[in-house]
């Protein structure tokens, strides 16, 4: 069977293998010395699961989506509040036991979290849907490397102090 949609490094005599707890550290938006969410990343045959701990709420002001065919977020311990489509008209809150299904056309954005406590989510997630993750602004779709430059150049113009990168930061890879 073909993986080509999984990570090479996972391949072994190009067969798909296991791989185990990849940690990934995503910065903040707003103070980019934070960490916004810890992820551990477990790789299958059958697809993605992630641990997650949300140590702050999204703090991009546009919502966005994710780069899987299908999603479902089991959240653990904490608890958060979403607003779903692409002006946030669907406000709902998740708390632990309660399942999060974010399908490829699901656009969201986590507004807040209870307390200063981290909210943990077990994340699964199929395969790619080859678009990427994306934002939407204004009603319109933006992939996420072109919008992460505009906002990147816009940080660098506003505050020439701050060091900012117009690549993709490592929370938007898959």
């Amino acid at each position: 069977m073909k993986w080509g949609w999984r990570s090479r490094e996972n391949l072994v005599d190009g067969e798909w293998r296991w791989s185990f707890a990849r940690r990934q550290l995503i910065y903040d938006v707003v103070e980019p010395e934070r960490v916004y969410l810890e992820r551990w990343r477990f790789d299958t045959p059958f697809g993605s699961i992630f641990l997650h701990s949300i140590n702050l709420p999204d703090r991009d002001p546009y919502p966005h989506t994710h780069p899987f065919s299908w999603s479902r977020s089991l959240i653990v311990k904490g608890s958060y509040v979403e607003k779903r489509g692409p002006y946030g008209d669907d406000v709902r809150r998740y708390r632990p036991g309660q399942v999060n299904r974010i399908d490829a056309d699901t656009v969201h954005r986590i507004v807040s979290t209870r307390g200063d406590r981290p909210v943990w989510t077990v994340f699964a997630a199929g395969k790619p849907h080859g678009r990427g993750w994306g934002f939407v602004i204004d009603g319109n779709y933006q992939d996420h490397r072109e919008y992460l430059a505009i906002r990147n150049a816009r940080l660098n113009a506003s505050d020439a102090s701050v060091e900012t990168s117009a690549s993709e930061p490592p929370g938007y890879s898959i």
